[in-house]
């Protein structure tokens, strides 16, 4: 998902119990010390709900220093870990002024064609949030050690008076995506826009 320029002020509650939040840009994290203590923060949530192994540790570890390469300004990032459940599945949201390149670019991204083993799209209405569309895909992915793998990428564009709301999903754990699917509407309705910026501005 293209970054966006901070045209909009916003904020964003979210389940701490479902998600994990990416330290933002410019937090430290790029540094060793700052990324060890993210890392040592995502196994204490996942301890929190269940007994861990070496290897679990271990493999949180390298998720969860991969995830931390896809930090960059002006993107809000969570990590869906809902409890006891493996999950590599990176939640993005951008919210930016439905005017202006940036806009633009997410939304050409969001309606592409791009080569897909799955794809389909269907409508969103909110109460809250505005109007839009969820687009789902998969896609075949080769990695360098040969193992072919399925990556499910989930957007969500919503515009709400003349703001536009932009979620990206994407993740290889395919299953925990039906846990999402649960969890995505509350996603939305925790996003805290200025007063003045919604359907309801004139």
């Amino acid at each position: 998902m293209a970054a966006a320029t901070p045209a909009i002020t916003w904020g964003l509650d979210y389940d701490a119990a479902q998600f994990i939040p990416l330290p933002a840009a410019g937090e430290g994290a790029e540094h060793p010390d700052g990324a060890r203590a993210w890392i040592d923060t995502v196994i204490s949530h996942y301890e929190s709900s269940a007994p861990l192994t070496d290897g679990d540790r271990q493999g949180l570890a390298v998720t969860a220093e991969a995830l931390l390469t896809m930090i960059e300004p002006f993107v809000t990032r969570l990590w869906f870990a809902p409890p006891g459940v493996y999950s590599d599945v990176l939640v993005s949201v951008v919210v930016t002024d439905l005017e202006g390149d940036s806009a633009r670019e997410i939304i050409a991204e969001v309606t592409a064609s791009p080569e897909s083993t799955a794809s389909d799209g269907v409508a969103v209405e909110t109460d809250s949030h505005g109007s839009g569309i969820l687009v789902r895909r998969t896609t075949g992915v080769q990695p360098e050690d040969g193992r072919a793998l399925l990556v499910a990428q989930w957007d969500l564009l919503l515009q709400n008076g003349a703001v536009l709301i932009a979620i990206n999903a994407m993740g290889t754990t395919l299953p925990v995506f039906a846990r999402l699917e649960e969890e995505l509407m509350g996603l939305v309705e925790g996003i805290v826009l200025p007063a003045g910026s919604g359907t309801d501005a004139k």
